[in-house]
């Protein structure tokens, strides 16, 4: 059964067409039940004798957790809770579609994407010292597909002489888990594993490239009370900071571009404009794209890329036309996710780029 809490909020959507403009799902496949109110609907049935086939349970997972809905509500309501304790649901009834299930398994057994951690990304961490300051939470994707915009972080903490270090073993957050199959007691235990590994180094500040991760540290483990008393800081906050201490003093790119605002960074951390400084400061004359800030559009989502590969890149590529209408050629973001979606799906005739991988290229 949901619980109470989901109830009251699908109970409320389950009638409210509002956010149905927002949802980056919804607006790329046109079909209603990619929407909050559908799901909504499909969950409110529940205690009313009707329960979520496996249809149901599916499209669960056609879902960014994005929280554009959530935002959008004037009324307060959060649709992802909803969503969440019917993955659990989906999870405890072996209601999942196959595809998932496939997912879940690796997730369980470690991690949910299938290609191993950057070789030459590993070697370099087993260099740094064991103990430091400052601890590099490198995250899931920035280990694999997203290496080039962590191994560009650690080149300008390098130039920056920070103590530093990172975790050759670095276990995953529990984030992607917890998405998978919502908050239950397994994640939990995930999450206080990585807790306490990250308390064992000695160090006083954890910056988080993934906000996905730094999000999941903030508001989740926070909430079950096993956050560790350590400062925990977004990558972008982190190196906003560095460039007004004079540590780091970019050269000038002097173009204009547009910035996608990643929806972790900008919502669930109610941060925006570190990056935007980071970007001036570099001389980029920025150009905002339609629908930016905590209004920004998801451009896919870590997960959704991996449960449905199609959906989540026709959703990039949806982002991809807000670019077009921003009149800009480049993109920039701030999270390894997005640069490797955007990295994958480029238009002809436009360019891609990580924020930290263009600040390294001038310092």
């Amino acid at each position: 059964m949901f619980t109470e809490k989901a109830i009251k909020n699908a109970d409320a959507c389950r009638f409210c067409w509002m956010c149905r403009h927002v949802c980056p799902v919804g607006l790329v496949t046109g079909k209603e039940i990619n929407n909050a109110r559908p799901k909504g609907l499909l969950v409110s049935m529940e205690p009313r004798g009707i329960p979520l086939d496996e249809y149901g349970m599916g499209t669960m997972y056609e879902c960014c957790l994005c929280k554009a809905c959530t935002n959008d509500c004037v009324t307060g309501y959060d649709p992802p809770v909803y969503i969440l304790e019917a993955r659990t649901k989906a999870v405890v009834e072996d209601s999942l579609p196959k595809n998932v299930r496939k997912v879940l398994d690796r997730a369980l057994e470690g991690s949910m994407y299938q290609d191993s951690p950057d070789e030459k990304l590993t070697v370099r961490i087993k260099e740094l010292p064991e103990k430091a300051e400052v601890l590099f939470f490198i995250g899931e994707i920035g280990r694999r597909s997203g290496s080039k915009v962590a191994q560009a972080y650690m080149d300008l903490l390098e130039k920056a002489k920070i103590n530093y270090t990172s975790l050759t073993d670095e276990p995953t957050s529990g984030a992607q888990l917890g998405e998978l199959m919502g908050h239950v007691e397994d994640v939990r235990n995930r999450a206080s594993f990585c807790m306490e590994r990250l308390s064992g180094i000695g160090a006083k500040t954890v910056v988080v490239l993934d906000p996905t991760d730094c999000a999941f540290f903030k508001h989740e483990c926070a909430e079950w009370g096993i956050l560790p008393n350590l400062e925990f800081v977004t990558a972008t906050e982190y190196m906003w900071n560095l460039i007004k201490d004079a540590k780091i003093v970019p050269g000038k790119k002097e173009f204009s571009a547009t910035y996608h605002d990643p929806c972790r960074l900008a919502r669930d951390l109610e941060e925006t404009e570190p990056a935007r400084k980071i970007m001036e400061a570099m001389g980029i004359k920025l150009k905002e794209m339609f629908l930016n800030r905590k209004l920004t559009k998801c451009c896919g989502g870590a997960l959704l890329h991996q449960n449905y590969p199609e959906m989540s890149k026709t959703v990039t590529e949806g982002r991809w036309g807000d670019v077009s209408w921003a009149g800009e050629k480049m993109l920039v973001t701030a999270c390894p996710a997005c640069a490797v979606h955007f990295q994958d799906t480029v238009p002809k005739g436009m360019e891609s780029e990580d924020l930290f991988i263009l600040l390294n290229s001038v310092c």
